[in-house]
């Protein structure tokens, strides 16, 4: 059975551990130095984008991609976080953002990046749409207004290449623990006091036709600025929505006490947590956010808005 060192996910440079995504290592607290962030992206060794479009300036920020796979296409959605040289996380600071589609073409933006607060914790997320017309270890630079940069690179993926269930293809059917039947996992909700997405079990809600918003995250085990509010953020999410015609399901990472990965967690082929996907009415994946999309409230809501 996976246990949590078999939760494999990878990582960049070691920063901040409140920009982190969940850990293959027990869980640390938020100041935890060893915790990395849930992205396969490294800096950039053969494509230096910085020193193209800002030759005067040099590389002090680390640009921290916390998700794990971004896909192909126009406008995609990709958050990202920005520490100084001093491993402060640097908000609010008025950003644009430089990308690269292919080696050889000319560089594309600058491209204007929004920021927005973390729920309850003392940084942020800035957050920009890219045209991504080409798989692969796309550069990404970041420069701010007031003279600063950094860069790293983004894995991007096709669809219908994608490591993680992508739109367009048929959503893993799985039993999830509800509180008649609580399939083996200790507790069905870690979250503090537990949310109102266990009702219904997955399969059933497919089988029936209905659209489904499906969270998986752990409350407890994962307790850094990125994974540990994404339940209680939908959760706030699914409450302050009126439509009936969607339903909201949560499933735990782990059986156990952050341990012992849910076999529906593996049918689902997760290397990373916390991710969130939305299934239409026809059991397929109309959307999916990972990472640090999952506690931007906004986006939350137009991907349930897909389904109703």
């Amino acid at each position: 059975m996976p246990t949590r060192r078999t939760f494999i996910r990878s990582s960049s440079a070691a920063v901040v551990a409140l920009l982190a995504g969940c850990s293959t290592d027990p869980p640390q607290d938020a100041t935890g130095s060893s915790a990395t962030p849930a992205t396969t992206a490294a800096q950039p060794e053969t494509d230096d984008l910085l020193a193209e479009v800002a030759p005067d300036r040099t590389s002090e920020l680390q640009v921290i991609n916390a998700s794990f796979e971004t896909l192909t296409g126009d406008g995609r959605i990709f958050a990202f976080g920005l520490v100084g040289a001093d491993n402060t996380p640097v908000t609010g600071a008025d950003v644009e953002v430089w990308t690269r589609a292919e080696p050889g073409e000319p560089p594309t933006g600058p491209v204007a990046a929004s920021f927005t607060e973390i729920p309850n914790q003392p940084l942020g997320l800035y957050v920009v749409r890219l045209d991504l017309p080409a798989p692969g270890a796309i550069p990404l630079a970041a420069l701010t207004a007031d003279g600063a940069a950094g860069q790293t690179a983004l894995r991007v993926a096709d669809p219908d290449n994608a490591t993680v269930p992508a739109p367009g293809v048929v959503a893993p059917v799985v039993r999830t623990p509800t509180p008649d039947d609580q399939l083996g996992f200790e507790r069905i909700c870690t979250l503090d006091p537990p949310c109102g997405m266990h009702e219904d079990s997955l399969d059933d809600l497919i089988a029936a036709g209905t659209p489904v918003m499906l969270t998986i995250a752990t409350p407890a085990f994962c307790e850094t600025a990125i994974c540990g509010p994404t339940v209680d953020v939908i959760e706030s999410v699914r409450t302050g929505r009126a439509d009936e015609d969607v339903a909201w399901v949560h499933l735990e990472v782990f059986t156990d006490a952050g341990l012992t990965v849910a076999d529906q967690v593996t049918e689902w082929n997760l290397p990373s947590e916390p991710w969130l996907f939305g299934i239409d009415g026809d059991g397929m994946i109309a959307g999916r956010l990972d990472g640090p999309l999952t506690v931007l409230p906004q986006e939350i809501g137009a991907l349930a808005d897909q389904l109703a």
